[in-house]
């Protein structure tokens, strides 16, 4: 019984340390972390007019731009594939009537390599997927 017992405690400590990551924010590496200027409020954003994408995701979780100005979201990859970025959440397009209309279901579509100019003319807060990677979200902060 002492063997079982001793047994258990790695497994309960292991156990115990997966669930206390999972709990923590996105910028304190926590699931979806690794941009320390994550979050999805103004204070934390980063502030830019280019919106960069990686492979499988954006370099920021959250960015602030400034409205009637054109944002540039730019792949760089050479080894990416395809994005297709609206307004929504985890893979799926969701309406916004303040969003730029490029933004709006379908999207709109941009390759490794490639830019795609888009204005935000209304400040607010918007939530941006990416249809081919459901994991790829972030928020755009529009002042």
């Amino acid at each position: 019984m002492k063997k079982i017992a001793l047994a258990l405690v790695p497994l309960a400590l292991m156990l115990s340390l997966a669930l206390g990551a999972c709990g923590k924010a996105a910028s304190d590496g926590g699931p979806g972390g690794g941009s320390t200027t994550g979050g999805s409020g103004g204070g934390n954003c980063k502030t830019t007019q280019t919106i960069a994408l990686t492979q499988t995701d954006f370099a920021d979780k959250c960015v602030t731009v400034s409205a009637n100005q054109a944002v540039t979201f730019d792949d760089p990859s050479s080894s990416g594939g395809v994005h297709i970025i609206c307004t929504g959440e985890n893979g799926s397009c969701q309406a916004n009537a303040d969003a730029p209309s490029d933004l709006g279901s379908p999207g709109f579509q941009i390759m490794a390599g490639e830019q795609k100019q888009v204005t935000f003319t209304k400040p607010g807060t918007y939530k941006l997927a990416c249809t081919v990677h459901p994991a790829m979200n972030m928020t755009v902060v529009v002042q």
